[in-house]
């Protein structure tokens, strides 16, 4: 079956001398992965593939085809800028999407947030300081493992055996629960960034480890 859709790239590994084995977030069909040639001295084909990018790709879908070969690829909007910050961030949420969704699980509401997120994050005007912190509550929401506050035993109320116990924590992620937009300085932010991170860690995707978590920490601290 010939299949044209929107794809997010999500990870890039070297395969051989000259190819690599891409995964594809799909709007279509939700993770597939790739094998493309030819990758190494095609500054092109080589910044197309970068995770952060997204595409239009056009292949033969085969569901025991555990590496499909795309027949087209483009670049599409939202594009990646040079800005250290927002493809550090794009790095990061990439990985969590890897880890969060099984392969081949569409999820066409998660791709469309997912590109408006991306395109407010690449266009940015001016630092989002919480954009990292939203992306992660609203992922564990799509995985079915969404953040509540309990306010009896002022903790996260989801079986979650670590919760967030410091009571200036619990007022910043209600706060954005609440979609409003806390203030707080770095450390903070930081600090609630890395309980959300265990959180996922946890709960959404035991098991996994987070490759990116230092640069996540880099990105904090900007």
């Amino acid at each position: 079956m010939l299949i044209k859709t929107e794809a997010l790239v999500l990870k890039r590994i070297p395969y051989g001398e000259n190819s690599a084995v891409v995964h594809l977030f799909c709007q279509s069909h939700g993770i597939l992965s790739f094998i493309f040639s030819g990758v190494q001295g095609k500054k092109g084909k080589s910044a197309l593939l970068r995770p952060g990018t997204f595409l239009e790709v056009v292949f033969n879908f085969t569901e025991k085809q555990s590496l499909l070969r795309a027949k087209e690829i483009k670049a599409t909007e939202p594009f990646m800028t040079e800005d250290f910050l927002s493809n550090n961030t794009a790095l990061i949420c990439t990985e969590l999407i890897r880890n969060t969704m099984p392969d081949q699980m569409p999820d066409e509401n998660l791709f469309l947030s997912v590109k408006t997120d991306f395109s407010r994050l690449y266009r940015r005007n001016e630092t989002d300081l919480w954009f990292l912190h939203r992306f992660i509550i609203n992922l564990c929401e799509s995985a079915g493992h969404g953040l509540a506050l309990h306010a009896e035993e002022a903790n996260i109320h989801t079986g979650w055996l670590s919760g967030i116990s410091k009571e200036n924590n619990l007022l910043l992620l209600q706060k954005l629960l609440n979609r409003e937009t806390p203030i707080a300085d770095r450390l903070a932010r930081r600090k609630l960034a890395e309980q959300l991170l265990s959180y996922m860690g946890e709960v959404v995707f035991p098991g996994k480890d987070v490759r990116s978590f230092k640069v996540m920490l880099e990105v904090l601290d900007n």
